[in-house]
């Protein structure tokens, strides 16, 4: 990467901490507080003038945080600033031992990170606006599904502890919500059909059996339409159900196992789309039930399988848009 200046953004909701890599140790000069909106972002700029950095040699670098970066994002994008969104848990780790903690020292941390793997990092741009508008509803949709549930749980354990009047009241919001649910899910139906070439991998996706409505949308959100992937098995790595081997020398030799880090909400998703292939595809069923008894049948077996089962689901998701054409159904004797 040819740039100059390794600059870290510490993200918060009302502000960002600015802080230039310099191994010259004056931090202060080195280091601004702006405020997180344009403002802010035009000060920054202007900051950066009076130091003579041009943002041409610049790489900004800032901590995955949500919504709150996305506007800093956006006005990096709108100036073709170049920048990179890390995860924190990877600049965490990359620190070895560090002790203490404040935003300031958090922004330096983060360009010191920039400008020792300067050679590694890429640039990150905003998925396309189709992609963000679905990926925020359905995180909306997750938010009333799971209020919905817990209604639900308290309306069957709690009913003949209460009164008539306090189950009403529990029925009449879980009503509410469902409604509310709706909307939501229509709104993503409208966007998808809005959008030609997400309407067609849509449709595609919802060819593999055990593949619903939901687990289409969230592929298409998590690989932005298929292009952030190249295949499947990076996207299962992505997701946490790609396995890893825990072993070294002769004193180590643990299981291989899946990773706790990943896309947790994805594979919920997933492990219900497998469990329904398991029911509904002949093909899936045999291959499961073969595997689970050659593994013993135990709890264990059960999940090892099920996730190979989940892996292969990602395989015709994956080959489905690839060759442009649905799931073709073998014929099981």
């Amino acid at each position: 990467m040819n740039k100059k200046w390794f600059i870290g953004i510490d993200v918060a909701k009302l502000t960002l901490d600015v802080a230039i890599h310099s191994e010259d140790g004056k931090l202060d000069e080195n280091y601004k507080r702006v405020i997180n909106d344009i403002r802010g972002f035009n000060d920054l700029l202007k900051w950066l003038q009076k130091k003579r950095i041009e943002c041409s040699e610049t790489i900004f670098c800032m901590e995955h945080t949500g919504v709150y970066g996305l506007e800093i994002q956006s006005f990096f994008e709108h100036n073709g600033i170049d920048y990179c969104v890390e995860s924190p848990l990877q600049i965490k780790r990359s620190l070895g031992l560090v002790r203490g903690k404040n935003d300031k020292i958090d922004a330096f941390r983060i360009a010191w990170y920039a400008y020792t793997f300067r050679k590694r990092i890429k640039m990150s741009h905003l998925p396309h606006e189709t992609i963000t508008n679905l990926h925020m509803l359905l995180i909306e949709r997750k938010h009333y599904v799971r209020q919905i549930a817990s209604y639900k749980q308290q309306v069957s354990d709690l009913m003949k502890y209460e009164t008539a009047l306090a189950v009403q009241r529990k029925q009449k919001v879980m009503s509410h919500l469902s409604e509310v649910l709706s909307d939501v899910e229509s709104q993503i139906n409208a966007i998808v059909n809005l959008d030609t070439e997400i309407r067609h991998n849509y449709k595609l996706l919802l060819t593999v059996p055990g593949i619903g409505h939901i687990n289409a949308i969230t592929t298409i959100v998590n690989t932005q339409n298929f292009t952030s992937f190249n295949n499947a098995r990076q996207y299962a790595c992505y997701i946490g159900v790609a396995p890893f081997e825990h072993t070294s020398g002769i004193s180590i030799n643990g299981k291989t196992r899946v990773s706790k880090l990943g896309n947790k909400q994805a594979k919920v998703e997933l492990t219900q789309a497998a469990r329904s292939a398991v029911v509904h595809d002949p093909g899936i069923k045999a291959y499961f039930w073969r595997k689970f008894s050659e593994k013993g049948s135990t709890r264990d077996a059960y999940g090892v399988v099920l996730n190979a089962v989940k892996f292969k689901l990602l395989l015709r998701m994956f080959a489905v848009v690839k060759r442009d054409s649905g799931y073709i159904k073998l014929a099981y004797a």
